[in-house]
């Protein structure tokens, strides 16, 4: 179990508000509609790939691209799932205001008995750290759906070349 007595990661940690961990959580639900577009597109990606790949005139290009944007959503659906479930983290740490300290210690023991995170002991990561984690994962996010829009682009347009 982590046991942290800590000062500076405490100072740092009750900084925050609870208006500011609320505001982080809207920002974080702007994923869900990406993940569900994302998996709209994997979907459309897939269905593209299998009619092309048994087509006998199809292109090979629009085939790897449809493939790799439907790799591309399985992993932007991946980053989904990862910013739902830190957004329900932060939606409780949003709630949990009084002791956060405690509050992270006492999650941070619940990752490592569920072995979603390191069991060795770390220093408690303050609450900015974790937001910036997951800003990152939602950053990956995008740049997922980003590549995933190009491929199919590139499919599509790999496919009327070929009509041409």
């Amino acid at each position: 179990m982590l046991n942290h007595d800590d000062a500076g990661i405490a100072t740092k940690t009750a900084t925050v508000s609870q208006t500011s961990l609320v505001t982080f959580c809207s920002i974080l639900s702007i994923s869900l509609p990406i993940g569900i577009f994302s998996l709209l597109l994997t979907i459309i990606a897939l269905f593209f790939a299998l009619i092309t790949s048994g087509m006998i005139n199809s292109s090979l290009l629009s085939t790897v691209f449809y493939f790799l944007a439907f790799i591309m959503g399985i992993v932007g659906v991946y980053y989904a799932l990862r910013i739902k479930f830190d957004k329900k983290l932060f939606d409780y740490l949003a709630t949990s205001n009084e002791c956060l300290i405690n509050t992270l210690i006492d999650l941070d023991n619940a990752l490592m008995d569920f072995h979603l995170i390191k069991s060795k002991p770390l220093a408690t990561r303050t609450i900015t750290e974790r937001q910036q984690g997951t800003l990152k994962l939602f950053k990956q996010q995008i740049i997922m759906l980003v590549i995933q829009i190009m491929l199919l682009i590139g499919a599509w347009i790999s496919g009327l070349i070929q009509l041409c």
